[in-house]
């Protein structure tokens, strides 16, 4: 930026400016921006570089110090969800990026992990009194990187704060420029290029490099003199496209000492931990020099979930650790995992426990009657004992709190899931998003309706709002609805008028968004930042919740199983639907992590449960572009959330705005159109064609979407899963034929030719 004093418009940040004129006094507190709680809570979290609209003034966001915090809206029980969520990124953070050390090459746990969240070499979360739930309504900003060039003489002024800065203003915008042919002071510019490492760490550019002093035992910033003169001032040339051919030269005219042909830096953190070890790990201590617009250098750490119902808080209690047999035992209920009876020993004991010695009572009155019955061949005695008893044993083990509970026997591949869910992260458990769809479900899908509008409308059977008004229309819709539905492979189709999230973001990284990156062909740490403490020592948490109208579909199991036997899995389980347990519990036994950054994701064997994620997600990307096509979203405004054991998945809008009833909206004027495309062979498509075909059938030009709205980093996709193709980049198995698609099974099934 040319150095003037800045006032960004209204629509981006009040009208406060770090550099007044020198006739006023100068407060240079942090002003703040104003942006969308989204923005704030990810693009323009603390520590993240932008720019100013037009072009002018680089800056860095730091938190709001105001005495005040805007607390986010949130119950206990999100706070302690998030909480939960957060211990286990860190602990697979660490075990990830320290597991890139070696014997030859040890690692620091302080390289991947910030310093409040260690104790040695073990990870220590904080809890929710070290924490601030925030609602990112304000954000502040402070000018960064604090360098300047001029545009002719190239002189190269650095300051280390606002402070500096705003005391020198005067003296800088009066030097002298040295070129001949500018006749006054020297046009300053912002240097817009920063040098960032994977430490988390930046810095601005300057001549001197970060060493360690091995004699007085300290960091030192050596070149920050000109070795021949001794001259404290430099210019920069940056007359090269390449920013590392730019360099550093002596402003004395009478010596022009360029240093070097390399413009380097090394990290001082990273130098500090190794010490004496420094000049042995050079590699690993440099830092890249990037233009502070660049993606890598600010990635900011967010996760989400479904918000439990108040109602429901009880399921959100079974994920927690010491819960593991209440969690065994929803699996075996949920999916009808089947055990051994119940003995009468087993109830007594069970109600005894509990204080319910009247329960039991009743229990042993009845099977007395019972006995008689039999004994005196009363038939209709015997009938009514018998129901009453089944009365009584259906109320002690029903319910989430129950009295008694059912035995259940998991199979032994399901046990060993259970046993190794540390594994997995939140986002791809499949225990964990079993548990969310029995919330969901409770708390939209099946909630009694609220007078008119229902929480959530099956799309083949309309509530009023949004039906057509005219009763005959309705029920042609309707048909024709459940027609397609059944040509798509859908079970359930609808809206759900408010997909209730939380979002929170809690912390960032530089130069990778992953716990390793590989350099110089080795694998090192990346480390994970906390953002910086407010003042009262908290570290904040910024929390957005939402609640926008989604869509819900969930796919024929029927349909599902015959496509896998199509594809030939290789370890496709024995099923049909007349089985008592349901096709999910079967996905769950050949269930296997792909890693929280997908590092467990290689190229394998044909796998069932990763053509069932790949089959979802894929519909996913599918729907949401059609979503995008005709309702006037933006791809990059939608999110997704895939429930594989429910064959189940959630497209729905993301924003933190007024939601104008986009996807309702759409319903209502495009209906049974929007469906029909989803049916129709330029919707599976791609531009590319064959290029993509060799890539796993998904790029940019068909099913990609922006990363921003893909909830698995555009991973386990293929458009080959909906409508045949090459098999996914995943499957070593099937590599040179030709994969079945799922809408080709069901038009096979429908008898579509």
């Amino acid at each position: 930026m040319v150095l003037t004093t800045h006032s960004p418009g209204t629509d981006m940040t009040n009208r406060r400016d770090f550099l007044q004129s020198e006739d006023e006094e100068k407060t240079l507190s942090a002003p703040t921006m104003v942006r969308s709680r989204g923005q704030l809570g990810s693009a323009y979290a603390p520590g993240a570089f932008f720019t100013f609209e037009g072009g002018l003034g680089a800056c860095i966001s730091v938190p709001d110090l105001s005495t005040t915090v805007d607390d986010a809206p949130i119950q206990p029980a999100t706070k302690a969800q998030i909480v939960l969520r957060l211990q286990e990124i860190w602990q697979s953070w660490f075990a990830r990026a320290y597991a890139v050390g070696t014997d030859e090459r040890q690692i620091d746990p302080r390289q991947c992990l910030d310093e409040p969240l260690l104790r040695g070499s073990s990870v220590v979360p904080m809890g929710a009194d070290r924490l601030a739930f925030l609602s990112p309504l304000r954000m502040g900003y402070a000018p960064a990187p604090l360098t300047f060039v001029c545009n002719k003489c190239r002189l190269f002024r650095r300051f280390e704060s606002a402070h500096e800065l705003a005391a020198n203003v005067r003296q800088l915008r009066n030097t002298q420029c040295a070129d001949p042919d500018t006749n006054g002071p020297c046009q300053w510019r912002q240097v817009d290029v920063i040098f960032v490492h994977w430490s988390g760490e930046w810095m601005p550019v300057t001549p001197g490099r970060w060493e360690w002093d091995d004699r007085n035992n300290a960091l030192r910033l050596n070149g920050e003199d000109c070795k021949v003169c001794g001259g404290r001032s430099f210019k920069l040339n940056t007359d090269s496209p390449r920013i590392g051919q730019w360099h550093f030269y002596c402003a004395n005219p009478t010596c022009g000492h360029k240093g070097s042909n390399e413009w380097r830096q090394n990290d001082p953190f990273t130098t500090e931990i190794f010490r004496d070890r420094a000049s042995t790990r050079v590699g690993e201590r440099r830092m890249e020099a990037i233009s502070y617009r660049a993606s890598s250098a600010y990635y900011a750490q967010s996760e989400q979930f479904v918000l439990f119902p108040e109602s429901e808080h009880q399921l959100l209690m079974m994920l927690e650790p010491q819960r593991q047999a209440d969690l065994a035992a929803f699996i075996g209920t949920q999916f009808r995992f089947g055990g051994e009876e119940l003995t009468a020993d087993d109830m007594k004991s069970a109600l005894l426990a509990a204080g319910q010695e009247s329960e039991w009572q009743s229990y042993e009155n009845w099977s007395s009657m019972l006995n008689m019955a039999r004994k005196g061949g009363d038939a209709k005695i015997q009938g009514m004992a018998e129901s009453e008893l089944r009365k009584l044993v259906t109320r002690w083990t029903a319910g989430d709190s129950p009295l008694v509970r059912s035995s259940i026997n998991l199979p032994p591949a399901v046990n060993a899931q259970l046993a190794s869910r540390s594994e997995y992260t939140s986002r791809f458990d499949p225990f964990v998003l079993a548990v969310e769809h029995e919330a969901l479900s409770r708390g939209k899908l099946f909630a009694p309706r609220d007078g008119s509008r229902a929480k959530f409308v099956r799309f083949n059977h309309l509530d009023k709002d949004l039906a057509p008004k005219d009763a005959t229309t309705k029920a042609t819709q309707e048909a024709e609805t459940q027609v397609l539905m059944n040509k798509l492979g859908m079970a359930d189709l609808g809206l759900i008028r408010e997909f209730d999230l939380c979002r929170f973001t809690h912390g960032y990284t530089r130069v990778s968004a992953i716990p390793t990156l590989n350099k110089r062909n080795q694998n090192v740490p990346v480390r994970l930042r906390l953002f910086d403490p407010l003042r009262n020592g908290k570290r904040p948490i910024y929390v957005v919740t939402q609640a926008n109208e989604a869509l819900y579909v969930r796919l024929n199991p029927v349909v599902v199983y015959q496509w896998l036997q199509a594809v030939g899995v290789l370890d496709l389980p024995v099923w049909d639907e007349h089985a008592t347990v349901k096709l999910g519990g079967k996905v769950l036994e050949t269930a296997h992590p792909f890693g929280r950054y997908f590092a467990l994701l290689k190229e394998g064997d044909a796998s069932t449960y990763r053509y069932v994620y790949t089959l979802l997600h894929t519909y996913a990307h599918v729907i949401m572009k059609n979503v995008a096509e005709l309702s006037g979203l933006d791809l990059g405004s939608m999110g997704e959330y895939i429930f594989p054991l429910d064959l189940a998945f959630v497209v729905y809008r993301n924003g933190t705005t007024m939601d104008l009833g986009n996807l309702s909206s759409l319903w209502r004027n495009q209906n049974n159109r929007f469906l029909s495309r989803l049916l129709s062979a330029s919707t599976h498509r791609c531009n590319s064609g064959r290029l993509c075909d060799t890539a796993g059938g998904a790029c940019p030009d068909c099913i990609m979407i922006p990363e921003t709205s893909c909830i698995a980093q555009n991973q386990l996709l293929s458009r080959a899963v909906l409508k045949g193709g090459p098999p996914p980049r995943e499957d070593a198995t099937h590599k040179g034929q030709r994969t079945i698609g799922f809408l080709d099974v069901v038009n096979a099934v429908n008898g579509v030719t």
